[in-house]
């Protein structure tokens, strides 16, 4: 599936709305007081594209490029988070993950005693 992009009207409307400064929030919840420059304007997905396909002027913000460079941050771990748990959800596991010792897809068993064994692998788990 191919990103979808803001169309220029989308664009220009979000720059318009900006009024000539960055978009972006800061920790303490005040606007960022950057003033936008020609050619350092970023235009960003509030929720990120990799999620949604709305490219609408309500998920475009207009951000200075310190802020547009955190939100990313943020948003790279927001996705994967997401990914991870749409493939558990439908059953897709890390074929290259072990499973943890003493769990039940473990091939060992950890006693009460701290021991170690092998399970029986003529058993069934349940």
């Amino acid at each position: 599936m191919a990103r979808r992009e803001f169309s220029k009207a989308v664009l220009r409307a979000a720059l318009a709305r900006a009024d000539g400064r960055c978009e972006g929030m800061l920790l303490d919840g005040s606007r960022c007081p950057c003033a936008l420059q020609v050619g350092r304007i970023h235009y960003d997905h509030i929720v990120p594209a990799a999620l949604t396909e709305d490219v609408s002027l309500e998920n475009c913000q207009v951000l200075c490029r310190p802020c547009h460079a955190a939100k990313t941050v943020v948003d790279v771990g927001v996705i994967a988070r997401v990914r991870r748990v749409r493939d558990r959800h439908v059953g897709i596991v890390n074929p290259h993950r072990r499973p943890l010792l003493g769990s039940k897809a473990s091939p060992f068993k950890r006693l009460i005693g701290g021991r170690v064994i092998r399970r029986h692998p003529d058993k069934q788990q349940e």
